[in-house]
């Protein structure tokens, strides 16, 4: 499910060692209809969500899996 990229992310934090990921969320527009972009911070490295969800889960879930690609490569 959509769900598992901020568990995996997390696991992968403690697999190596490193800090919990921290998550930040940028909300744009009006409060009626925001919308939410997130960026994760993993062992002091910035990766960004793709823009425009309309909760705060969901783009956390995409910074996640964002993170999870690059870290993969």
């Amino acid at each position: 499910g959509s769900h598992v990229f901020k568990s995996r992310l997390q696991e992968y934090a403690q697999k190596y060692k490193l800090p919990t990921p921290v998550y930040e969320i940028v909300k744009e527009g009006p409060s009626h209809k925001s919308l939410f972009q997130s960026t994760v911070i993993l062992d002091g490295v910035r990766y960004n969500s793709l823009p425009g969800f309309f909760n705060r889960k969901a783009a956390e879930q995409s910074a996640a899996e964002v993170a999870l690609r690059e870290l993969a490569k």
